[in-house]
């Protein structure tokens, strides 16, 4: 069985290179392998604090790029190229000023969104449902035709449905998990691509 090292590989790289967490290189991977990145792309980042996701993504859509991040928690150091928002993306004004700011339809959206587990798992599986919910609402509301979306997800009850909602809205949807993420986490990541507008 994997133990866990606080300290592991993916820790000191991402001290060593001065990002805020091992979460980096999850998405760096993800849009690696995926190539969903165009050069000069419009992203945004839903649950972007403390920014490692927000580094990565601002570094590869390169400088005629755009990257709003929205969060509850502010971002210490952000990145060039990108913007940050704080607030809760469902308030829906938070919503419409994050899709302004983007300035254009976006090539992808991203979402790291998790809630604050009480650990009472009716609640925390509801709230994780609204998130993940929100999330997709947003990228449908925000993304170009085409488009992609990566979203976090653990393992649950639900976890069936949520993959047939990416499928009503995306032509290939695919689970996967990350080198990055802790050994023995549940976590797994959406990555949905070709979005389809629907009436």
């Amino acid at each position: 069985m994997a133990t866990y090292e606080p300290h592991d590989k993916f820790y000191r790289k991402a001290r060593a290179m001065g990002l805020p967490s091992r979460a980096a290189f999850k998405i760096e991977e993800i849009i690696a392998r995926n190539r969903l990145v165009p050069s000069g792309a419009k992203i945004v980042d839903l649950g972007c604090a403390p920014g490692g996701w927000l580094a990565i993504l601002a570094r590869a859509a390169t400088a005629g790029g755009r990257v709003v991040g929205v969060d509850l928690a502010a971002c210490r150091n952000v990145p060039a190229g990108a913007i940050t928002i704080v607030g809760d993306i469902l308030d829906e004004s938070i919503a419409a000023r994050a899709a302004n700011e983007l300035g254009g339809a976006a090539d992808l959206v991203t979402s790291d969104l998790a809630p604050k587990l009480t650990g009472i798992a009716a609640r925390d599986q509801a709230r994780s449902r609204e998130l993940i919910d929100t999330a997709i609402k947003f990228g449908c509301q925000v993304l170009k035709p085409g488009g992609a979306m990566v979203a976090k997800l653990f393992m649950g009850a639900e976890f069936k449905e949520v993959i047939a909602e990416f499928k009503r809205h995306f032509g290939e949807v695919e689970v996967t998990r990350t080198k990055a993420s802790r050994p023995g986490s549940s976590e797994l990541y959406v990555v949905a691509r070709g979005f389809q507008r629907r009436a």
